[in-house]
């Protein structure tokens, strides 16, 4: 079992690892694990960035699995850990702002912040520029765990643009207050919303805010109430639970030697978000009214649509908010025909509909049908023309997604069909798009899925037309 204790090549660690074993096998009346309780809290002092680490520092997060395998079975099939390998980031960097960065120099510059937080391990052990994908070394591709528990803060006033600093070593940081095992530390950070920030929260070399899924949370009602991008994207639903989060219980670790307590409070690290459908449908929520519960054919009928944000802590969609849209699809059924009910006249702009305009279906395609009502927001680069690359942007001209804990009404008004008889039934959807067409085909990527995220229905009963 002493090859459990050697985990370093340095030669000091070696010796104290076999002095562990010998005390372990020969003293019967020690206990196999200490349970310390941690001193009282002091001022944090100030922490010295370092300027320089080597890859031999930072543990593969396979290393892990020996004694937290569930945690790392979770870790592994979650975007954290394919933030290099994703194909939409690898496509973007290496297709279009690599390239381009080798003229600009401001620009090269901000491929340090893409592979800062997408392959932090490699920004930190290399030059702090990635030019081809064999500089990663793939086992510690992605957002490690040894990188995310060994973040001791981050440089300046407040969080992001990956200013982290790292502090790799034995000591691993983590959310339990009491200490359990030989390599745990309480770190307040990891259980707060700005450990999230520091990559959640960006500015491009234009210094405009391109992701801002940070200031959205620290905006909302969901920073007055104290509750943290973990309380929702870590726990088992993936989002609040009447107003609640759900977590796991049992062990964090599963140790061969010793008998770590028991915990009513786990973490999950599966960081469900907007790649995940399991996270998106379900995340808002839709209800339809209308005015009239009866009509005629012929008839105008005022149809109220409400989309329910209240779940989420953030805009909906928020964090690539370039690519991202939601789109609302209201129909009336009658009989056997369908018939498209589209955004009234006066409740919208230029911005917010598909055909208004070349460039907008040039950016969308046929992906969202004509006349639907869209959340997005819309950057602009320097010669004042849409753009779907968040390094080229340098305005956001229109944004109007849902915020935090928003409910918006939608208000259509629609001529009942002349044809209409019996029972009509509206059907109202909302629908999530991760990057419009245009994007993919200039990427070369696959077309992305639309998800309906939620729906209601609603019946109207045709009146019969009255004899002359």
């Amino acid at each position: 079992m002493i090859f459990l204790f050697i985990r370093r090549r340095n030669t000091v660690h070696v010796f104290i690892a076999v002095i562990a074993c010998l005390l372990f096998f020969g003293c019967a009346v020690l206990p196999s694990v200490q349970t310390v309780k941690p001193a009282p809290a002091e001022p944090q002092k100030p922490l010295t960035p370092r300027k320089s680490f080597k890859p031999e520092e930072y543990s593969p997060s396979s290393g892990c699995a020996q004694c937290h395998d569930n945690i790392f079975e979770q870790h592994s099939q979650s975007m954290h850990a394919k933030s290099f390998e994703n194909p939409v980031f690898q496509a973007q960097y290496f297709k279009e702002l690599l390239p381009k960065s080798i003229t600009d120099a401001d620009l090269f510059e901000e491929t340090r912040a893409c592979i800062a937080c997408h392959a932090p391990i490699a920004y930190l052990t290399t030059a702090r520029h990635i030019l081809s994908k064999e500089q990663i070394d793939k086992r510690t591709s992605g957002v490690t765990c040894d990188f995310c528990h060994t973040i001791g803060g981050y440089e300046g006033k407040s969080p992001g643009d990956a200013n982290y600093i790292s502090m790799p070593g034995d000591e691993k940081l983590g959310p339990f207050k009491k200490a359990s095992t030989w390599h745990h530390v309480y770190s307040e950070l990891q259980t707060k919303s700005e450990f999230c920030a520091i990559c959640h929260n960006r500015t491009n070399h234009h210094g405009l805010e391109i992701g801002s899924t940070f200031t959205e949370w620290k905006n909302s009602r969901f920073a007055e109430e104290g509750i943290q991008c973990q309380d929702c994207h870590m726990n088992v639903q993936g989002f609040l639970v009447a107003g609640k989060p759900v977590y796991e219980a049992g062990k964090a670790a599963d140790m061969r030697l010793g008998d770590p307590p028991f915990r009513t409070k786990l973490y999950t690290h599966r960081f469900p978000g907007a790649h995940s459908k399991t996270q998106v449908v379900g995340a808002l929520t839709m209800n339809i009214e209308v005015e009239e519960a009866a009509a005629l054919p012929g008839d105008d009928i005022t149809i109220h649509v409400r989309v329910n944000n209240s779940k989420t802590g953030h805009k909906m969609s928020s964090g690539s908010a370039e690519l991202r849209m939601l789109y609302i699809d209201l129909n009336a059924y009658s009989g056997d025909k369908v018939v498209s009910v589209p955004t009234s006249p006066g409740t919208t702009n230029a911005y917010d509909v598909t055909g208004k305009g070349e460039f907008d279906k040039e950016i969308l395609g046929d992906a969202i049908p004509e006349g639907k009502r869209i959340y997005r927001t819309i950057f602009i680069d320097e010669k004042g023309k849409q753009t779907l690359f968040s390094y080229d942007a340098v305005k956001i001209i229109f944004d109007n997604r849902l915020k935090a804990g928003e409910i918006r009404e939608e208000i259509y008004r629609f001529k009942v069909p002349e044809e209409a008889e019996g029972a009509m039934s509206l059907v109202t959807n909302l629908y999530y798009l991760r990057y419009p067409s245009a994007f993919a085909k200039r990427l070369s990527l696959p077309e992305a899925d639309i998800v309906e995220i939620a729906s209601a229905t609603k019946t109207v009963i045709i009146k019969d037309i009255p004899d002359e």
